[in-house]
């Protein structure tokens, strides 16, 4: 797979997580990535939401991403994350190239509250 493919298809497996996380966060009184958040300035290290004063949380990944092109009939192909493929057939007359790489990054969440702020 191309490099430009590639980062493409990443971005748009992480957006469309992200959409579905939003909308059920929206649903169960959670932010996924909150518009109010801001940094406190005297500790760059913690994010609060401007709104409520709560403090906002990174979620981390690192994910282990494993891409495999073979003689399949779709045009993209396939991006497996966490998951091995191991088949027992030794001979076989399927040609399959595949990588493995490691994604990076983090989401901020604000978490919904448990009870009333006095």
């Amino acid at each position: 797979m191309k490099l430009d493919k590639y980062i493409e298809e990443t971005l748009k497996q992480i957006i469309t997580g992200i959409s579905a996380a939003k909308k059920f966060g929206d649903q169960n009184g959670a932010q996924v990535n909150p518009a109010s958040a801001t940094f406190n300035h005297q500790n760059s290290t913690n994010i609060y939401c401007l709104n409520t004063g709560v403090p906002v949380q990174q979620i981390d990944f690192d994910i282990v991403v494993s891409v495999s092109e073979g003689n399949s009939t779709t045009d993209s192909p396939e991006i497996t994350v966490g998951s091995s493929t191991i088949s027992g057939n030794a001979q076989t007359s399927e040609i399959t190239n595949s990588s493995t790489n490691r994604i990076k990054f983090s989401i901020p969440i604000l978490l919904p509250l448990s009870g009333t702020r006095d």
